[in-house]
């Protein structure tokens, strides 16, 4: 049978990446451009893949808006392939909704101007998500073309049974967790393989007979793959020729100026049986371990951090507010929330969100981050206003509040309490409130006016539920402070306010639901008793009804389970060692010792201690080595590859400070850490350590859609010293009866090490000097100078972190509490409420938003385990009618009547129809 070489015209774009984001661009115009000529000129001129995104289109149309026209007749043509994505992402390192948002963006984005490829993209993700095949499976597509994770081994090779991750051909099943399937196509010979093919005859003969074995070798079926190009590769503008010129060449091959949608249709109509099957994520565990790229997730973390805070604000803060707010009758801001997701999006693609880049592409990402994460809370907050202008704070009436700056008696000042995630929530909260109010007159200035305000006390207050029955509190006396309103009607209104500090315990509060609370005068209610402080013995320990945690004089820690006696000890230590590779891979010196602080003094202060909370601030001052020598600028200019470096740190040290905070709340099975690194040299890493003492052959770790299994163990052929890799929002080991899950806020690189005590190691912090791959690039802001910040959460439990629900305890400590101050006021919503309520085990959330193609609400969560279950779903009113949907949020008539089967591993989206 003649073979078929499809040749496909394409240019992988990094957005931005070696060279800033405008300079990407202005090669991105001249290629459109070139382009759009060439195929003007050549009738004969096939297609033009656009990388799977459609985010270059809007970058290309914003400097060339009168292109808008020819691109859609292009795209209408088929000379223009786009999508599925808006962004070509990392796809560890952002969320599950965002790997998600991504792609139903770039869906509606694409239908909006045409057809699109209805394949999933990813060509050069760092390592591919197991539950890929059924996000595409959801989106109605059934094929996958990707470049990394898998380790293709030719067809003369026979791969074993057991072997999930080895293929003998370049085309192969791949199977998420939850048992959908979809076709997988390897670039086996990368996306370049045919690029600047010759016109001139002898030279594409030597050009084929040298490229076309190297393809034969891995494809299952006569339809052989050539990507015509490369990154940011400039349009082969006579392509035409040049494959005219191959075909007289070797007459034997027909050569095709093909598209991905011709070369799958026809590689699907000739597939062999029995091709491999792999399964799960796909992050190239059967290889050396060397070029896994995996410590991208600890390049630069200030970037990983940005993106964990504006992706917790938009998913778990901000939409479940607009909600809420839009079930009970307000407008849902969608073309905020799309310009707030857009904004985020254009930092995730893997050059960018993976920290590999420039300098100058990475102080563009924080401007980014800082415009869509500012745009999501004033979308909450105007949300949160809404919504408790609604509520019927008018029980409060009765009760007395604190005097007025007059001196005459004040209302009580009620605030309501949000708990935004999709689980059931408690937790100690702490908000400032606003006792009284002078709003600025024009009568006299305002320092003035504060003049006469410094005298007013409020005196003893207290906190009371909806009920009128006293909460637990501590009120700390904050002050005067400048506020101000900015009223629809009127002018903004300035004003001095007396606050206080309010610390509460919340209780049960229901997923996406609130409770009303206010602030009153003590003598108007019944106090309640307060509780043993949390913090004893001069600071060394911190105890509340379920973990006693001792502090030892190095700073580390033992957490005792007082429930079930299991105790941990030596926790919190912190580990440096030098770091001579780039911002991709992680290499430490060779024959280098760690370093720790174990026996390091700490300083102790006591920070807060009272019934509710305990915070305790350790302070090392830890000489470290100020950098690698000189051997390392050498190294890296002359481009000596990071493995056959030689480079060591050199003697002389400095002073490195750093403070980490622990805090214990009343009622927690958790420790707070958060930590304070005033990084002062260069050429290192820092992680902190959480020995376990667990046996255990493996751990849970949250990733995309999935709590994953991974071993401790690498495979055989693994001879990294380091086996680094992805997490999400936390790690977990467990011996089957007890646990311990490290959560973390934007930390996305831990270690599990095999030997001794089932430690689990965290990065929080990787200093280096160059961003490596393909030339010389000098990336001093890469060194993450200065202060540098982490939290984390040990979350002491029993069982696994599935059956001892530590993963919801570890996706609650992500989403910030919100807390609303009003006034009192009658409204249509009760003083308590929520939006949902639903029953199931072992399910989480995901998302609470509203569809584009319906205006229905859309509840989307996931079964965290490999079991199968079920949800049932109640909606309060104002909402009629509940269905399954899928993972683009299209409309269903089929309605889901009461329990709905959850099989394991799925993602479900449930649409809640509004009357």
């Amino acid at each position: 049978m003649k073979k078929t070489a499809h040749v496909i015209a394409h240019s992988h774009w990094d957005r931005e990446w070696y060279l800033p984001f405008e300079k990407h661009r202005i090669k991105l115009v001249e290629l459109m451009e070139l382009l759009i000529e060439t195929i003007d000129k050549d009738p004969n001129y096939g297609s033009f893949h656009l990388d799977g995104q459609t985010v270059p289109l809007e970058d290309y149309l914003e400097i060339m808006p009168h292109r808008a026209e020819k691109v859609r007749e292009l795209i209408e043509k088929g000379k223009l392939v786009i999508g599925p994505w808006y962004i070509l992402q990392d796809e560890f390192l952002i969320s599950s909704e965002a790997n998600v948002r991504n792609l139903q963006i770039g869906i509606i984005d694409s239908e909006k101007l045409g057809p699109y490829a209805e394949i999933g993209y990813f060509p050069d993700s760092f390592g591919n998500i197991g539950q890929a095949p059924q996000i595409l499976r959801q989106a109605g597509m059934d094929t996958a073309v990707y470049g990394r994770g898998v380790k293709a081994v030719g067809f003369n090779n026979e791969i074993g049974e057991d072997n999930q991750y080895l293929s003998k051909y370049s085309e192969m099943y791949w199977e998420s967790p939850d048992g959908s399937k979809v076709l997988a196509i390897l670039f086996a010979n990368w996306y370049h393989n045919g690029m600047e093919i010759p016109a001139d005859p002898e030279a594409a003969l030597a050009y084929w007979n040298e490229r076309l074995p190297r393809v034969e070798a891995y494809a299952s079926t006569p339809e052989l793959l050539f990507m015509n190009g490369c990154d940011h590769q400039p349009l082969q503008a006579d392509l035409t020729e040049a494959l005219a010129v191959s075909g007289e060449v070797r007459p034997d091959v027909e050569f095709k100026h093909s598209s991905f949608p011709e070369y799958i249709e026809a590689v699907k109509a000739s597939l062999p049986e029995g091709l491999a099957v792999i399964r799960g994520e796909l992050r190239s565990q059967f290889t050396d371990g060397w070029n896994t790229l995996v410590n991208t997730a600890s390049a630069r973390v200030y970037i990983k951090q940005a993106n964990n805070k504006t992706q917790t604000q938009l998913e778990k803060v901000t939409e479940p507010l607009a909600v809420m707010a839009y079930a009970a009758g307000m407008e849902y801001p969608k073309h905020e929330l799309t310009y707030a997701w857009k904004t985020l999006l254009r930092n995730h693609p893997h050059d960018s969100i993976c920290g590999c880049s420039v300098d100058e592409v990475h102080r563009e990402m924080m401007t980014r981050f800082e415009k869509s994460v500012t745009m999501a809370e004033a979308v909450a907050d105007r949300s949160a206003e809404w919504l408790t202008g609604q509520i019927d704070t008018s029980s409060f009436s009765k009760l007395q509040g604190a005097p007025r700056f007059d001196g005459t008696e004040g209302q009580s000042v009620p605030f309501v309490l949000f708990n935004t995630t999709g689980h059931r929530r408690s937790g100690v909260v702490t908000l400032v409130l606003d006792v009284c109010r002078h709003y600025f007159d024009g009568k006299r200035a305002p320092h003035d006016q504060y003049a006469g305000l410094t005298g007013y006390n409020p005196g003893k207050l207290a906190v009371v539920d909806a009920s009128g029955n006293a909460v637990e509190a501590v009120i700390v006396n904050k002050g005067l402070a400048f506020g101000y309103d900015l009223p629809d009607d009127r002018f903004r209104q300035p004003y001095w306010a007396y606050q206080v500090e309010v610390t509460i315990e919340a209780n049960n509060l229901p997923p996406v639901g609130y409770e009303t609370y206010a602030l009153v005068a003590a003598d108007a209610v019944q106090s309640k008793a307060a509780s043993a402080e949390i913090v004893t013995d001069g600071g060394r320990v911190l105890e509340n009804e379920i973990l006693k945690v001792v502090i030892a004089s190095d700073g580390s820690f033992t957490a005792l389970d007082k429930q079930s006696g299991q105790s941990y000890s030596k926790l919190g230590l912190y580990e440096n060692t030098g770091d001579i590779g780039n911002e991709y891979m992680y290499m430490q010196p060779v024959g280098e010792t760690a370093l720790t602080t174990e026996g390091l003094q700490a300083d102790l202060e006591i920070v807060e201690n009272n019934s509710l909370r305990g915070s305790v601030k350790l302070t090392h001052r830890w000489q470290l080595p100020v950098s690698a020598d000189d051997k390392l600028d050498l190294e890296i200019n002359s481009m000596t590859p990071f493995r056959e470096r030689k480079s060591q740190r050199v003697q002389e040290t400095r002073e490195v400070t750093i403070q980490t905070v622990l805090t214990l709340e009343k009622g927690d099975r958790s420790v707070r850490i958060a930590s304070e690194i005033d990084n002062t040299v260069l050429d290192h890493r820092v992680r902190m350590l959480f020995p376990t003492g667990l046996k255990a052959f493996g751990v849970t770790v949250d990733s995309i859609y999935e709590l994953a299994e991974r071993p401790l163990k690498p495979e055989a052929e693994w001879i990294n010293p380091s086996n680094a890799q992805h997490q999400q929002a936390f790690v977990s080991m467990s011996d089957g009866c007890y646990g311990v899950t490290v959560a973390n806020k934007g930390l996305h690189e831990y270690e599990a090490l095999e030997a001794g005590d089932g430690t689990l190691a965290v990065t929080l912090l990787r200093s280096v000097r160059e961003l490596g791959d393909w030339g010389v690039f000098a990336t001093p802001e890469a060194q993450c100078q200065g202060k540098q910040t982490a939290e984390l959460k040990l979350i002491i439990h029993e069982g696994t972190a599935i059956a001892g629900e530590a993963y919801v305890d570890a996706y609650q400590f992500q989403v910030p509490w919100t807390a609303r101050q009003t006034d009192v006021h009658e409204g249509q919503l009760s003083a308590s409420g929520k939006l949902i309520d639903w029953n199931g085990e072992r399910l989480a959330v995901t998302a609470l938003k509203v569809s584009e193609y319906s205006g229905d609400i859309m509840l989307r969560m996931f079964n965290v385990s490999a079991e199968p279950t079920s949800v049932a779903v109640e909606s309060s009113a104002g909402l009629n009618g509940i269905y399954k949907s899928d993972i683009l949020e299209r409309p269903s008539d089929v309605q889901a009547e009461g329990s709905l089967a959850v099989g394991p591993a799925e993602i479900v989206t449930i649409g809640l129809k509004r009357v």
